[in-house]
């Protein structure tokens, strides 16, 4: 976090370090070899901080979600929601973005605020802005089945190509794990942003995802 009394000290010094990596790596590697480490750089200088700020206090084994009231237990469909609802700030959490998108519509039909979103990265499982993430609609499994996998922009390719970068840090009811998350597996149909998932999609009876729901994205 950028110390207080110093709001640009942060930046200014990714920006001296961003322009001498950059001479660097072109003088070792070519323009390719530049690209390839300045992404995650890029993707801050440009498009905002994508990262949560502090890590969801989610529990895994322990967290019920508030719309299929299943526990929480499978890191990789998972995600977590700040929000006030009649006064009350607390977290939601979810084992399915599916049911993410649900609650989100909930909380705003009840006239609350939705205050943080994060999901997890599904290739290095980092917590990332749910407004900063893209979403992936494959075949994979997921928990509640809808196969919406979250996913930073840079790291769309790499789930494509079935790369997965572990072990992630999780905590249980048993305390702190290192979590061995299964490589990506699936096919990707398409790759839409947070608004499609959050306004678009909502499951149709028995828990069912309806088809192509995300068509005209």
């Amino acid at each position: 976090m950028v110390p207080r009394g110093r709001p640009h000290a942060r930046r200014i010094d990714v920006l001296k370090i961003s322009r001498r990596l950059f001479f660097y790596l072109l003088a070792a590697g070519g323009i390719g070899t530049v690209l390839f480490f300045a992404t995650p750089l890029l993707q801050r200088e440009r498009g905002g901080e994508i990262y949560c700020p502090e890590e969801p206090p989610l529990v895994y084994g322990r967290e019920e979600c508030p719309v299929c009231l299943m526990v929480v237990d499978y890191p990789p469909s998972s995600a977590a929601m700040r929000a006030r609802i009649r006064g009350v700030e607390r977290w939601y959490f979810f084992d399915d973005v599916g049911c993410l998108a649900t609650w989100h519509k909930e909380v705003l039909r009840q006239g609350g605020e939705v205050l943080e979103i994060c999901v997890r990265d599904r290739v290095d499982g980092k917590w990332i802005r749910g407004d900063k993430a893209v979403y992936l609609i494959t075949t994979e499994f997921t928990a509640m089945g809808t196969g919406i996998i979250p996913a930073a922009p840079g790291n769309v390719e790499r789930y494509k190509k079935g790369e997965v970068v572990g072990p992630w840090r999780v905590r249980s009811v048993g305390g702190v794990e290192e979590y061995g998350p299964p490589k990506p597996a699936g096919e990707v149909r398409a790759v839409v942003d947070y608004k499609c998932v959050f306004e678009r999609f909502s499951y149709g009876p028995a828990w069912s995802t309806p088809p192509d729901w995300y068509r005209g994205c």
